[in-house]
């Protein structure tokens, strides 16, 4: 028994020249994982605000808006080579009518930098149709925009500024865009009048009504841009007078009383 025992000993150790390995090591990261924020989320990082839609922020800073209604006509040509001249953006609210006359115009506003809008197909008083008549005539008018210059727009200038609240509650996702001044251009077709008005009658956040259909306003274009300048304003598109979209469903008469015009 005594030699079986010795036996069983030297079994158990190592061979000559043979090294015991030790057993393999499992290294256990117990690196605490980061700490996990309790509550409410962190806050991410403000957005960039948005550029203007003219460069100018007319929430501080004095502005109107030259807007053209009727056109396309014969004389826009001429009165986009002076807007062009003057380094000035508008506001056009065309017929859908002469749109669909005249689509190179329309495409040349749009490719020019100007602001477009509807004015109905032919100049119907809104409030002598049903809202729903109102409505498609807006539509209509909206889709001769884009076909000829390939924008879409939500903005329209009632004819007459004739509207009624159930007529824009109808015309869903449209904003009526009015005016608070007008030159009376159609009326007096007189450069010097337009003028005196289009300068003198403004305040910050104007938007001026003018017409593409009289050729006298395109005289008085340099003395109306200048004379606003002198008094210190900025010349914009509609969107121009807000910082963010427009929101649709209301009628607006002018922009932000922001700033203050020299005189």
């Amino acid at each position: 028994m005594l030699a079986l025992g010795v036996a069983c000993f030297m079994a158990l150790l190592p061979t000559k020249g043979t090294v015991a390995q030790p057993a393999a090591r499992v290294t256990i990261d117990v690196t605490p994982p980061p700490e996990v924020a309790k509550g409410e989320p962190p806050t991410p990082p403000a957005p960039e605000p948005s550029e203007p839609p003219d460069g100018v922020d007319c929430s501080v800073v004095a502005c109107v808006a030259l807007t053209f209604d009727d056109g396309p006509s014969a004389y826009d040509a001429a009165l986009l080579d002076k807007l062009d001249e003057l380094g000035v953006k508008a506001t056009f609210f065309n017929t859908g009518q002469n749109t669909a006359n005249r689509p190179e115009a329309v495409k040349r506003q749009v490719e020019s930098g100007h602001q477009v809008g509807g004015h109905s197909w032919n100049h119907r008083d809104m409030k002598k149709l049903t809202a729903a008549d109102a409505c498609a005539d807006a539509d209509r008018t909206a889709r001769a925009i884009r076909d000829a210059a390939g924008v879409e727009t939500t903005l329209v200038r009632p004819p007459y500024g004739s509207w009624n609240d159930e007529i824009l509650a109808a015309c869903a996702g449209k904003t009526f865009v009015l005016w608070d001044v007008d030159t009376e251009d159609w009326l007096t077709h007189d450069p010097a009048k337009i003028t005196a008005h289009a300068v003198n009658d403004p305040k910050p956040g104007s938007i001026i009504l003018m017409h593409d259909t009289v050729a006298e306003t395109i005289d008085a274009l340099p003395g109306i841009v200048s004379g606003l300048k002198a008094r210190g304003f900025e010349l914009v598109t509609v969107a121009g007078l807000f910082n963010d979209p427009i929101a649709p469903g209301q009628a607006i008469y002018f922009g932000p009383r922001a700033g203050a015009p020299t005189s």
